[in-house]
């Protein structure tokens, strides 16, 4: 028995990275800029503390919803990890990704098989789990890692708490415990686990006093709420202002979840960015599929209310999806709901569950193999194809304009991608879509800033910068581009000026310290020079330019 479960683990290693192969010559694309190859966090440990304190957007420079904050340590923990054995090499990064992954499907197995003792059952749809193309959005991208580190972090969590239950092991327990603490630390739907952990009692015929079991862990997302709101104050929680009316968030949730079944079962023409319009009166057209499929649950919870593996694998898809729920109106000016193909990643075992169930348990043998072999075959080649469309930022970008919507926030990347290719004129077109949807936000002004200053019109450049910082002051980049565009003209009072205001709100940000330095070199400060050098020095010791320019300042 060991030495087959051997010789499958070693089948899902060959199977993993024969799928996901062709993804580690991606290089680093959207986030993945300013969360690695830009983040000055990463690249040094002295400054790891900062990422205990806040939002990791904010250190990173991405675009931060104001309701929507991401306490996310070991997520960047990682990061500095790779940066430290790979550096800037997007193969290491990706092959954690892989990795990652790959562990996951391991645990997968293992949790169904402690649980349901069902050797079959558990093989299949750790397969099928692993070679699912919906997952390309997590383990291609390497942004996407906090979905691959909380569902690592869960997953261990729930079999240490299993094994406890059965074997009466406090050390079992201790390490349950401490997973959770970690799962916390990596995303926020992490959340959920006392919930998972309930079920997880229900289909192990655990005594009712076991239940007591779960309170440590609900205390803990309890402090780990507490702490949120410490940092973040009202904006802990991830709920949109509008404050949709609770019916109609359940109806919009209902409308989400057959949409998601479709994409879990023919998942073709898969994309980051994907919406589906709001139901905001119980006349949509849409209402019909809400109620199909409360009917569908309605039908699930009677007919196959003593089939525990189906039951199990129905409340796990739902459980995973709950942090879909408060979420779905992130994005509430483009009127429509969202959906990340990205947030399937944990729930999508509770609908595997349930369909190789069906297939083993109500077809006949020979159906079922060759049903089960085709989806494999079909899903592993569909996630081989998925792959490509992250290999590089223009690839990437086209696929994002032929499948996404107009009111896109990505759009906003793209933008900068058109400016560090030089292509002015399609940049200038896609500010101008962006405007249109973010009109009371700073974000247009900052890439006509950028755009204006590619061209060369610094002054219009200045006052788009400066209306940046009249919505928000503390827009720090603004700052300093402001400083860039007052060394071009010459101005460079104004410019050291501009460079402190980005200092004094972020006294980290690497490009602001090493423009510092250049721009007192220039004004024959060289005591304040070297001061900023050796400030940039202790963010990323191996800059071969800021040691060449220290050299210069003797």
């Amino acid at each position: 028995m060991i030495r087959n479960r051997k010789i499958f683990i070693l089948f899902l290693c060959l199977l993993c990275f024969a799928v996901y192969f062709n993804s580690l010559n991606s290089n680093f694309i959207l986030d993945d800029n300013p969360l690695i190859v830009s983040n000055y966090i990463i690249k040094s440990f002295k400054l790891f503390p900062l990422i205990l304190k806040g939002n990791m957007a904010e250190y990173a420079a991405l675009i931060s919803r104001p309701f929507n904050k991401m306490y996310r340590p070991l997520q960047l923990l990682s990061y500095a990890i790779d940066y430290k054995i790979w550096k800037l090499n997007p193969l290491g990064f990706h092959i954690i990704n892989v990795v990652l992954h790959l562990f996951n499907c391991i645990l997968i197995y293992y949790l169904l098989l402690i649980i349901f003792n069902n050797i079959q059952l558990s093989r299949i749809v750790s397969i099928i789990f692993l070679v699912h193309p919906i997952h390309t959005s997590v383990v291609s991208y390497i942004s996407s890692r906090a979905d691959l580190l909380v569902y690592f972090f869960m997953l261990l969590s729930m079999i240490s708490f299993v094994k406890f239950i059965k074997k009466r092991k406090n050390l079992y327990y201790a390490i349950s415990l401490l997973f959770a603490l970690f799962a916390l630390c990596s995303r926020e739907n992490s959340l959920t686990l006392f919930i998972f952990l309930a079920l997880l009692l229900s289909v192990t015929k655990a005594k009712k006093s076991d239940y007591l079991y779960i309170l440590p862990f609900l205390l803990l997302s309890l402090l780990y709420l507490l702490l949120r709101f410490l940092i973040f104050g009202q904006t802990a929680i991830a709920m949109h202002y509008s404050l949709m009316p609770f019916f109609f968030r359940i109806v919009n949730f209902l409308n989400i979840i057959p949409r998601y079944l479709f994409l879990l079962t023919i998942p073709l023409n898969l994309h980051i960015f994907r919406t589906t319009p709001f139901i905001t009166h119980l006349l949509d057209r849409n209402m019909v599929l809400v109620m199909l499929l409360v009917l569908l649950l309605v039908f699930i919870f009677t007919r196959f209310r003593k089939n525990k593996i189906i039951l199990f694998g129905a409340l796990w898809f739902l459980i995973g999806m709950m942090p879909v729920f408060a979420t779905l109106d992130n994005y509430y000016e483009l009127n429509e709901a969202m959906m990340a193909e990205s947030w399937l990643y944990i729930p999508c075992m509770g609908f595997f569950v349930v369909f190789i169930h069906i297939i083993l348990e109500k077809m006949s043998k020979k159906i079922g193999i060759m049903l089960i072999v085709s989806s494999i075959i079909f899903y592993s080649f569909l996630t081989w194809v998925n792959n490509a469309y992250w290999k590089n930022e223009d690839v990437f970008y086209k696929n994002i304009l032929e499948n996404s919507p107009e009111r896109n926030y990505l759009r906003i990347n793209l933008i900068n991608f058109y400016l560090a290719c030089g292509a002015y004129e399609k940049a200038s077109t896609e500010i101008k879509k962006f405007s249109l949807y973010y009109p009371d936000t700073p974000y247009p002004y900052y890439v006509w800033g950028n755009y204006y200053l590619a061209v060369g019109q610094i002054d219009k450049a200045i006052d788009s910068f400066n209306k940046v910082l009249t919505i928000n002051k503390n827009f720090y980049i603004a700052h300093y581009y402001l400083s860039v565009c007052y060394a071009k003209l010459g101005q460079l009072e104004k410019a050291i000026y501009s460079a402190l205001e980005c200092f004094k709100i972020n006294p980290y940000y690497l490009d602001d310290l090493i423009g510092l330095g250049d721009l007192y070199v220039k004004t024959g400060q060289l005591g304040e020079a070297k001061k900023y050098y050796y400030k940039a020095l202790e963010i990323n010791a191996d800059e071969k330019l800021i040691k060449e320019r220290l050299k210069n300042a003797k």
